[in-house]
């Protein structure tokens, strides 16, 4: 994997949803936030994300190729693919995340509970590196804990 070569990741969050282009060892190329509005229907929000993502590669001085996509979301399950029951998306009860941007993006998409995202990039890239025992807790618009 080089620069070229990139996972895009996606935190959405309550208020803002929060994208950025990272190279296998971690850093980040490129990011962005913009509002999530999830009073606007999802197919506003799908667009809105598409646009962002060239807004993104906008800010790279070469070209990139997207080999995969991580969404961080509230009440992700890695298992189904939806966003179940978020507390504060006002998409619908089920969202099928997965299935939805793996159409659009093209590349295979996987999605898990945000405060378990953070947790998994501190244990591999941030201040929980090496450590086998520890606990993220997660402050936005809601309240969440991913614990390793």
């Amino acid at each position: 994997m080089t620069n070229k070569e990139v996972t895009l990741g996606i935190d959405i969050g309550g208020t803002n949803t929060k994208l950025g282009f990272v190279n296998r060892l971690g850093f980040c190329l490129s990011e962005i936030s913009i509002p999530t509005d999830s009073e606007k229907p999802f197919s506003d929000y799908t667009e809105r994300i598409l646009v962002a993502i060239e807004d993104l590669k906008s800010h790279i001085n070469h070209e990139v190729d997207i080999l995969a996509a991580g969404i961080g979301a509230p009440n992700g399950n890695y298992y189904t693919g939806y966003i179940e029951e978020p507390p504060n998306l006002k998409w619908g009860r089920t969202i099928p995340i997965v299935e939805t941007f793996g159409k659009k993006l093209g590349v295979p998409v996987f999605l898990t509970n945000d405060a378990n995202a953070a947790a998994l990039g501190e244990m591999l890239y941030g201040v929980a590196k090496g450590m086998s025992n520890f606990v993220v807790i997660t402050l936005g618009t809601g309240l969440g804990r991913g614990i390793v």
